[in-house]
């Protein structure tokens, strides 16, 4: 970017390659390429040189092709195509960069020597490698890139290149170095905007398919479980009761020989033995024999475990069938697990605290009720304002949640209340119309 003379110019162009080396190195786990292949990668930094000085610059889109298919071990590795590209980026902003600070004060110097200005360019353009080295480690933004699921950001890559080789390649050849310095720095500042948004935009969305995916598989993986915890459960109930009548039979027999060990005995062991039937037994949640859905279901029943490991007293109910619901499954689960979690939050340091959970489904809606007792004062008006919470160290985004999914459906239906120092949320779900 800077005009110097050709001696001077190749060993820049030699030495700021090797930062190419350095950066690729450090980017990209050396441990994926195959001990045969890593020879090639010092035989593809000559290939750039001669890119350099004897092909045109757009030559370098041929080379990271060769590059990455040379290199490549499996299909679409989209964190081998990001890294060489990272590795192109990287020292040519830093020289864009270097040449924006240098350019004035080489401008108001009269018979500068080459030298000079090779090493302090060089040497800046060091430091800004260093510096991103350092944060892209730092941050962990490599973890990032060693995830990614998706060509975006291999192709912000290839655009942002194209067009900074672009620029640079009639800045040098019309030799308008100093007139366009205002005009890189405004192209670089607009770029580095976009690729940012872009970036961030690629990301979020990975990340929510990311989360939607393990959601799902959580789930599968807890439908499954909770298929055999009722098959369990259905068999246990049937020796419980098998349990109960041998042991009456057992009892009637020690009274007539008025046995008086045996009776002591069998005392001991039905006290033992209703104490251990009550810890496991899900009794007192046995209309969960009415929830088809495997997903409701299982929600469910983590959460009774949940309360019934704090103590907590809980009444469900649920008179018929749940089996299909008419919003998404997924987002149901969420709006039920988010107001299931508050009222255990709420009422686990409650001496008397008590939770209602009531499904009712009819042809035309899914009625569900959570409710819990409370001990402040909660205004309704407030309870939709983000971050709104009655919980110390809480951030109170939950209910925003509720909010937002509420928005996606028009035959959703929420509501809050406060009777008889019980919270209420009701979810109504309708099967045919619209609620709103």
């Amino acid at each position: 970017m800077i005009y110097i003379g050709t001696k001077a110019l190749i060993i820049e162009t030699v030495i700021s390659r090797l930062f190419f080396l350095f950066i690729f190195m450090e980017t990209y786990n050396m441990a994926l390429i195959p001990k045969e292949k890593k020879p090639l990668i010092l035989v593809y930094y000559f290939l750039l040189l001669v890119i350099d000085f004897f092909m045109t610059p757009f030559m370098i889109f041929a080379y990271i092709f060769i590059l990455y298919k040379t290199l490549q071990t499996k299909k679409n590795d989209y964190y081998l195509l990001t890294s060489i590209l990272i590795s192109l980026l990287v020292p040519l902003i830093a020289e864009i960069i270097s040449s924006i600070v240098l350019s004035p004060i080489y401008a108001s110097i009269t018979n500068l020597n080459d030298a000079i200005m090779i090493t302090s360019q060089l040497s800046l353009q060091l430091l800004g490698i260093v510096i991103f080295n350092y944060i892209f480690h730092k941050r962990s933004i490599i973890n990032i890139f060693r995830n990614l699921k998706s060509w975006v950001p291999s192709l912000i890559g290839i655009y942002s290149y194209a067009i900074l080789i672009s620029f640079i390649y009639f800045i040098q050849k019309f030799k308008a170095y100093t007139a366009l310095i205002s005009g890189i720095l405004i192209f670089l500042f607009i770029q580095f905007i976009v690729v940012i948004y872009l970036f961030i935009y690629t990301y979020n969305r990975q990340k929510e398919n990311f989360e939607k995916k393990l959601t799902n598989d959580q789930l599968e993986n807890l439908s499954q479980y909770t298929a055999q915890l009722d098959a369990d459960q259905k068999e246990m109930h049937k020796f419980k009761h098998d349990y109960r009548n041998i042991l009456n039979s057992l009892n009637e027999i020690a009274i007539a020989d008025d046995n008086i060990d045996l009776k002591k005995s069998l005392n001991e062991l039905e006290g033992y033995s209703s104490k251990y039937f009550s810890n496991i037994s899900m009794d007192d949640f046995k209309d969960l024999e009415y929830v088809s859905n495997t997903y409701i279901k299982s929600l469910l029943l983590g959460k009774f475990k949940i309360m019934k490991a704090n103590n907590i007293n809980c009444y469900f109910e649920c008179k018929s069938n749940i089996a299909k619901v008419s919003i998404n499954i997924f987002d149901l689960i969420r709006i039920m697990g988010v107001s299931i979690d508050n009222a255990i939050e709420a009422v686990k340091n409650q001496k008397k605290g008590k939770i209602k959970i009531i499904l009712i489904n009819s042809n035309d809606q899914l009625d569900i009720t959570i409710k819990n007792t409370i001990t402040k004062n909660i205004q309704l008006t407030k309870i939709e304002n983000y971050g709104f919470t009655t919980k110390n160290n809480h951030s109170g985004l939950g209910l925003v949640n509720i909010q937002d999914i509420k928005k996606k459906y028009q035959n959703l239906l929420v509501h809050y209340d406060i009777i008889d120092n019980l919270f209420s949320i009701n979810f109504v779900i309708s099967n045919k119309g619209e609620l709103k």
